[in-house]
């Protein structure tokens, strides 16, 4: 039986078919937690590593994935916290080989002290204007080649695409939710305008109201006073005509005192008058 790696044709069944079951489970993921574990069950199948750290800039933030034995780790931040590797990766966008290894990529994840020549790749992938950057940590046990850059690169487009398929619901999650509560802003203080307005036209009928029987009072003293002092007036106006008509003595016996007796009705009246008045405008006032 000829060996599996040299039968090309059987390999890549082998590695489609690894590659199909890692995508129809990615596709199914609704979380990040969810991509991490298909990552975890299935890359090992797929391209040989010790670590493999994934970088997608999103917006305002990072979104972090990293692979190492049976271990992921997976975070989303707004700063970069990149390596200084990745930021020139970022800037020029040349692929990665080297045998110097960052101790922060390693440290607390694998010791490459009994590792045979480990090697440190890194590429820059320009995905729908997002940048993706990938490194990956091999050596001689766990090779890879040039040969395995096309199968990380679907890898790649995968978890890149459901990255950005759960971002995006986030973001509509966070936006839907802002609208939610500015909707409910804008109805308790439209409740709050509508009790407002309907306290103003309360206030403004219960004024109206007022002003209206302080002018039926108003209106009925003017009315009292127009009554009670024009028939004593009349009375008066009539004496004094006939004044022209009849002699000194007439006058004096007759009509001087019928206008004395008038004026003294009159001025009764006028207090009576300027009494229920001042009533009547004291107690409007203290509605006031």
């Amino acid at each position: 039986m000829s060996n599996i790696t040299q039968n090309t044709s059987q390999l890549y069944r082998i590695t489609y078919e690894a590659y199909s079951k890692f995508a129809n489970d990615i596709n199914r993921c609704v979380n990040l937690e969810e991509v991490s574990d298909v990552c975890r069950t299935h890359l090992k199948y797929l391209i040989n590593f010790r670590i493999i750290r994934m970088t997608i800039h999103q917006g305002d933030r990072f979104f972090f994935f990293e692979l190492f034995g049976n271990e992921v780790w997976v975070d989303l931040k707004e700063n970069s916290s990149l390596f200084p590797f990745e930021k020139e990766l970022l800037e020029k966008g040349i692929p990665l080989i080297t045998n110097e290894i960052p101790d922060k990529l390693i440290r607390n994840k694998v010791d490459i002290t009994p590792l045979l020549d480990p090697v440190l790749w890194g590429w820059c992938f320009d995905k729908n204007e997002r940048k993706v950057l990938v490194s990956l940590l091999a050596d001689q046990e766990k090779s890879f080649s040039v040969g395995d850059v096309e199968i990380l690169k679907l890898m790649v487009d995968c978890v890149q695409a459901k990255f950005s398929e759960i971002y995006l619901k986030r973001q509509l999650s966070i936006q839907n939710k802002n609208l939610s509560e500015a909707y409910d802003t804008i109805k308790k203080k439209n409740k709050e305008i509508e009790n407002i307005v309907e306290n103003q036209k309360q206030i403004i009928q219960e004024r109206t109201n007022e002003i209206v029987q302080k002018n039926k009072k108003l209106l009925h003293i003017l009315a009292l006073n127009s009554h009670n002092i024009r028939e004593p007036l009349s009375r008066i106006q009539g004496i004094i005509q006939l004044f022209e008509f009849m002699d000194d003595t007439a006058c004096r016996e007759d009509l001087i005192p019928k206008l004395e007796t008038t004026v003294e009705e009159m001025d009764d009246i006028l207090k009576e008058v300027v009494e229920m008045a001042s009533k009547e405008l004291i107690q409007l006032k203290a509605t006031d």
